[in-house]
């Protein structure tokens, strides 16, 4: 599974829509399941210097995640490798358990739970539970980066 281009017009078509009603011109990257580029935008106006910062973010959230092994049966943080966590087990070195079903890697945190990479502007895209893209926004404040990456994922 991947983000298809019509995906990704769809998501920076969102993402254009909500940026001028905010009035902040911003380029828009989408990138795919390996963290290659599908598609990018840079608005009217956007200042030339963020068009590579919103592909690097769109890559960077691509490959964020948090370990199968942090992630509570309930969406919340469990401990960080070596420690025990609800089962007892300990994991040493990062190694990922398998996730509830018996695969091995990363599981996706509860949906009431944002899930935040650290990048203002930068959101993985989720289809059944799997990270199969990205979306990476630049050229405004922070806030308002992370205001049009929620609606043109929100596209998705």
């Amino acid at each position: 599974m991947t983000v298809s281009l019509e995906d990704a017009r769809r998501i920076i078509a969102a993402g254009e829509k909500y940026a001028v009603h905010l009035g902040q011109p911003v380029n828009i990257a989408v990138v795919d399941h390996a963290g290659i580029l599908v598609a990018h935008v840079r608005m009217d106006n956007a200042r030339l210097e963020t068009a590579d910062i919103s592909v690097d973010k769109a890559c960077a959230a691509r490959a964020w995640a948090p370990p199968a092994h942090l992630v509570s049966h309930t969406g919340g943080e469990g401990h960080a490798g070596g420690e025990a966590h609800a089962g007892g087990e300990a994991h040493a070195g990062g190694e990922a358990p398998a996730t509830g079903d018996g695969r091995v890697g990363r599981e996706r945190p509860s949906p009431a739970e944002p899930v935040v990479t650290g990048l203002p502007g930068a959101l993985p895209l989720w289809r059944n539970g799997v990270i199969v893209g990205a979306v990476g926004v630049s050229g405004g404040p922070a806030p308002l980066d992370q205001a049009i990456a929620r609606a043109a994922a929100a596209a998705f």
